[in-house]
């Protein structure tokens, strides 16, 4: 009869250890994906906060090009400068945009990203109204449309609701979602650390009514 009982006792801590494996297992697993996940989300505040230096950038540069042709002036690295922050200004909000629809798909309700793009804030129109006027400063042929196309991107980066306070939510946006992202990955870790936990005292506990049963045998 005490062979049975010790059998069912080793067969039970066998199921516990094996589960206790497979728990481990699975918490690396998650750890390292909400790890990676970490350093994306990080990334995108990142770029995101990049938009407003680029934008103000590609503003202050295009004031340089106007004086330059006001007083005949030839100065290509300006012009050089300012394509590559285009450039860039670009790419980042194809980034961003893509990452916002993900986000979207995926019905992430910690996100507010694609209220500022898509809805109220027009992110979007925002931005890509700023890039076709930054654009044309590289085809205008007189200073007089020169100075009215800086000064329309001086008025759509600093007006009230511009693209520099729209991108300014944007980025407290990325940060909100990065932190609930994060705070619900750790929530499931601590959840299997505390299953890991519950069953070592199992563990234990089985291993100490056995040697219990045993002596009192």
């Amino acid at each position: 009869m005490h062979f049975f009982k010790g059998k069912k006792i080793i067969i039970l801590e066998s199921l516990l250890c094996i589960l206790l494996c497979v728990g481990i297992i699975f918490y690396a697993q998650i750890n390292k994906r909400g790890l990676q996940k970490q350093d994306a989300l990080f990334y995108y505040v990142n770029i995101s906060g990049k938009q407003r230096l680029l934008a103000q950038r590609i503003v202050f540069l295009s004031q340089i090009v106007v004086t330059n042709r006001i007083l005949n002036r030839n100065n290509p690295e300006s012009l050089t400068e300012l394509r590559s922050c285009i450039n860039q200004l670009n790419s980042i909000h194809m980034i961003l945009q893509n990452f916002v629809i993900s986000t979207i798909i995926g019905n992430k309700k910690a996100s507010t990203l694609d209220e500022i793009y898509f809805g109220d804030g027009n992110l979007k129109f925002k931005m890509e109204e700023f890039l076709n006027n930054a654009n044309k400063i590289f085809f205008l042929q007189t200073t007089q449309e020169a100075f009215r196309i800086n000064q329309e991107l001086l008025q759509q980066l600093e007006e009230d609701n511009g693209l520099l306070a729209s991108l300014e939510l944007a980025t407290l946006s990325q940060q909100f979602y990065a932190q609930n992202i994060i705070k619900e990955s750790q929530f499931y870790l601590q959840i299997l650390l505390y299953c890991a936990f519950l069953i070592c005292g199992l563990q234990v506990v089985l291993i100490l009514w056995f040697l219990t049963r045993k002596l009192n045998g």
